[in-house]
């Protein structure tokens, strides 16, 4: 969808279940990304997912970044592929978003964390790729204020699981 169409869209904010993988998310503090790892349905590993974001500011109700748009996709044998360049390009130069050198600045975080995945380094050395849930662990709840817009805050994203 062009940026322009989607930037008109009305959107609601509704709780569901995050489908089709279960998810592991490792968000580094201070790190412009987070890494997710993802399972199948009976737990089988099914690879990484790099998401390239703002640094996440964390507070007593939860988490705010600012997703970047490209991301990165590990195959359990460490090989990878770039995830929405087009949506990418799109947005950079847009006044909403990053400018040429924000561009180049998230692109550089992206080859940051290829070069762990080709090296095998931690988190792509295997760490959490068996990880279950404890058989007592609930779903979180939601606090009462989960679709209340972020008065006072700067992020455009609100996340507990990530996008």
């Amino acid at each position: 969808m062009p940026l322009a169409e989607e930037m008109r869209l009305t959107t609601l904010a509704v709780p569901s279940t995050w489908q089709p993988y279960g998810t592991l998310i490792l968000t580094p503090p201070q790190a412009a990304h987070s890494v997710w790892w993802s399972f199948d349905p009976d737990g089988s590993f099914v690879g990484w997912y790099v998401n390239l974001e703002s640094p996440v500011g964390r507070w007593s109700g939860g988490t705010d970044h600012i997703d970047q748009a490209l991301d990165i996709l590990v195959a359990p044998d460490r090989s990878w592929r770039w995830k929405d360049e087009e949506e990418f390009t799109e947005r950079t130069g847009h006044p909403f978003f990053w400018d040429e050198a924000g561009a180049a600045a998230i692109r550089a975080e992206g080859e940051r964390v290829i070069a762990l995945a080709e090296a095998g380094a931690f988190p792509f050395d295997g760490t959490w790729c068996d990880f279950r849930p404890g058989p007592g662990w609930a779903a979180t709840g939601l606090p009462w204020w989960w679709d209340q817009p972020g008065a006072g805050r700067v992020s455009r994203w609100s996340t507990g699981p990530g996008r």
